[in-house]
């Protein structure tokens, strides 16, 4: 696995001939060629020679071998002579900032966690200013947190490894693919130098065979010899292959394997790693371009979502670089999207992904949750095992058991079963496919909307965003006003909201999943836009007919109108129409006055009731016009008439703006024709009464009615007495409205 975490692979390498007397030289040339396994004991025994010589004996070599020691260890995964080495140096005060680093990181792979704040601080009284060594001090906090943080992950054994190292399983058929170094190809060399394994190549594993197995003769026995349990879908390459990965129909297949240019440094040859990409039909496996494989860098590990966003690992230009084991590595997760046979420019993915360690292995599960492997993290040890949803968020490391001190990597999940795969060399450093049932948590929720008077909304959208993860969705009322359950995420924010509309206002709510269950969040709307209904009341509560009512704008203007025969006026007080106050005029009565809140967040009615008291007036105020008199087929105004007309003219002044008809009626006695003329000549002469006591006569109209308009059924023939006629005879008055404007006087739809 290693060779796939560092993105240099070792192809092969010149024939060599040492002096054995020299091994120093010989040492060098075997860490050279990247054969740490080989290298390692001699520089352990040099190292050894170097700190505790013999008697007697003068002493050899220098610190270098010490540091070679703890390379050649680490590079051939004997940590514990790792972290030995580097130990050596930082008490003999030969330690240089990235030997610190090395054994923080030691401490962790052989789980020394209690070890990890003196040794930091140590380094800092060395490196007060390095900020590798002082992120380190900071995160230590975070690093033991994660060491003793058990999640509800259950993991197995999913495979023993036959003398191989195997990992990278994705499901396929019956079973699984995975990468193998256990196959040699018969006579020809497949051994990697590095490890002293053989090369990778993509394997099968059935785990459900049959159990009738075929006779000799039904298969090629030699076929099955050499190359029992390989993929033999497509050819794979001399050098090294796999992991795999498919898209979601399994029309795609993309595979990390070595490039075919070859660079040399020194007398070492290196081919870099590429993406091999197929396209499968049937049982074809057809190679097609990624156009971002070059021969300057690496790139592999590919994963694509079902939207044809490509995920993938690689250490070209912009990558950030970190120093590990005395060598300088990078490789960051980048992305592109194949969307009908075009390739979109690669994005380096934010620096809340990758770290200034390496990330590797990434897999796109259904539900869009990146994970992948990182060790710049500030993990348990080596790889560790992360996810995140592409918010602003540091990724979630997914804890123990799944991430251990040592490299866990490779993670594949199904959403559905919340099953999967990942491996580990958690046993003896040994690569190793391991499955694992993930923690699965239930929880739903349900949306009831309804109205302030608790009738159910039916066909309304509610909207439920998922605050970190910044997705939203829409679930639409049934004629209960629920909508259908809606599936949490355990740990997340989520807001739920109504949006409201023209008539119906918004609500809101907030929702944390922290417990499994179902769970019903109860939304109420109260109406936004009211009918504003205005009610001229006497002191009893009675209505008012007749009332002159100025409705003064927020600009100034003044509507008047009149009450109707139920003392009230209704009109949407919003836009254009939206009125702030009101004053009420009526004669006989003290003006009412109003002012009008425009606030009705959360009033549960449609019409808004406004009422305005007013108070009937008293005393030598009160206009009698029924002392408005006339002597039998006269219209020659009486002087008690005249003394209540008096009191008309003042209220008159005191309201300039008011505009009153003045009508006069008769008894029946009398041709039809004879009243009306009459009645027209006494209003006539009321009116020319207060006329000449200063009123404009625009602002009063005289009216006639005659008999038109009988108080009683003392009408023609019918007899009645003196007092029954004498009602008849009257005078009235009643307000008029200047204008013939009209405010929107829609009742309110629901």
């Amino acid at each position: 696995m290693k060779i796939l975490f560092s993105f240099i692979s070792t192809v092969f390498i010149s024939a060599l001939s040492f002096s054995q007397s020299y091994k120093a030289d010989y040492a060098s040339k075997l860490s050279g060629e990247l054969k740490y396994a080989d290298a390692f004991p001699v520089w352990d025994e040099l190292a050894s020679s170097f700190i505790n010589p013999k008697k007697n004996s003068k002493k050899l070599g220098d610190w270098s071998y010490v540091a070679k020691a703890a390379e050649s260890a680490y590079y051939s995964e004997q940590y514990d002579r790792s972290l030995y080495w580097n130990q050596v140096m930082i008490n003999k005060n030969e330690a240089k900032e990235i030997d610190f680093l090395n054994a923080l990181n030691l401490l962790c792979m052989t789980k020394q966690y209690a070890r990890l704040n003196n040794l930091a601080d140590t380094a800092l009284m060395r490196f007060p200013n390095d900020k590798n060594l002082i992120s380190f001090k900071k995160n230590i906090e975070t690093i033991n947190f994660r060491s003793t943080f058990k999640t509800d992950y259950t993991i197995k054994l999913y495979k023993q490894a036959n003398k191989a190292e195997e990992f990278g399983a994705v499901p396929y058929k019956s079973g699984i693919l995975y990468v193998s170094t256990g196959y040699t190809h018969g006579a020809r060399s497949r051994e990697y130098d590095r490890t002293n394994q053989n090369f990778t190549e993509l394997a099968y594993f059935d785990a459900n065979p049959d159990k009738v197995k075929p006779k000799f003769y039904e298969k090629p026995f030699w076929i099955e010899f050499f190359y029992k349990g390989k993929i033999r879908d497509f050819n794979q390459k001399p050098v090294h292959d796999g992991p795999i990965s498919f898209n979601v129909d399994k029309s795609l297949a993309f595979v990390t394997t070595n490039q075919n240019e070859i660079d040399s440094v020194g007398r070492i040859k290196y081919s870099k790693l590429k993406i091999a990409v197929y396209q499968i039909s049937g049982d074809t496996w057809t190679e097609i371009d990624f156009p971002f494989n070059d021969k300057s860098y690496s790139s592999g590990h590919a994963t694509m979502d079902s939207t044809g966003a490509v995920y993938f690992v690689s250490n070209r230009p912009g990558s950030i670089p970190y120093t590990a084991g005395g060598k300088v590595y990078s490789s960051d997760i980048y992305k592109t999207t194949y969307i009908d046979g075009e390739w979109s420019d690669v994005v380096r993915l934010g620096d809340n992904i990758n770290s200034s360690g390496d990330e590797s292995f990434p897999f796109i599960s259904s539900k869009g949750i990146l994970y992948f492997s990182s060790n710049g993290w500030y993990g348990l040890g080596g790889l560790d095992i992360y996810a995140t949803e592409f918010d602003d968020e540091t990724p979630t490391h997914l804890g123990v058991p799944l991430n251990s001190n040592s490299d866990d990597f490779a993670y594949y999940v199904n959403e559905e079963s919340a099953k999967g795969y990942f491996s580990s060399n958690r046993e003896n450093w040994v690569d190793q496919i391991y499955s694992f049932d993930a923690p699965v948590y239930e929880a739903q929720l349900l949306v009831n909307l309804k109205s302030c008077k608790g009738t159910p909304m039916k066909g309304q959208k509610v909207y439920i965003l998922d605050i970190k993860k910044k997705k939203i969705e829409a679930l639409k009322t049934n004629a209960k006003g629920e909508t259908a359950t809606y599936t949490l995420n355990k740990g997340r924010k989520y807001k739920i909201f109504f949006k409201g509309d023209d008539v119906n206002a918004a609500d809101s709510a907030f929702f944390t999943a922290e417990n499994e269950g179902e769970f019903k969040i109860d939304l109420t709307s109260y109406f936004k836009k009211n009918v504003s209904k205005l009610i001229a009341q006497d002191e009893t509560g009675q209505s008012l007919t007749g009332v002159m009512m100025n409705l003064y704008k927020h600009d100034g203007t003044i509507y008047k109108y009149l009450t109707d025969d139920n003392g009230s006026y209704s009109w949407r007080n919003e836009g254009d129409n939206l009125i702030d106050s009101v004053r009420m005029n009526l004669i006989n009565h003290e003006d009412g006055h109003l002012i009008i809140s425009n606030s009705l967040t959360g009033n549960c009615v449609d019409t808004i009731a406004l009422p305005v008291q007013m108070k009937t007036k008293m005393g030598d105020e009160f206009i009698r016009l029924d002392m408005v008199l006339y002597n039998f087929d006269k219209s020659t105004l009486r002087p008690e008439g005249m003394l209540e007309l008096d009191k008309l003219v003042t209220y008159m002044k005191e309201r300039p703006e008011l505009r009153v008809e003045l009508s006069s009626h008769t008894d029946s006695r009398g041709s039809f024709e004879y009243n009306t003329r009459l009645s027209n000549s006494r209003s006539q002469s009321c009116v020319d009464y207060i006329i000449s006591k200063g009123i404009s006569k625009e602002m009063i109209v005289a009216k006639g009615y005659g008999e038109t308009k009988l108080l009683n059924n003392c009408s023609d023939d019918i007899p009645c007495s003196e007092i029954d006629h004498q009602a008849n005879r009257r005078t009235e008055l009643k307000l008029l409205t200047p204008t013939n404007e009209e405010l929107n006087n829609n009742s309110l739809e629901h």
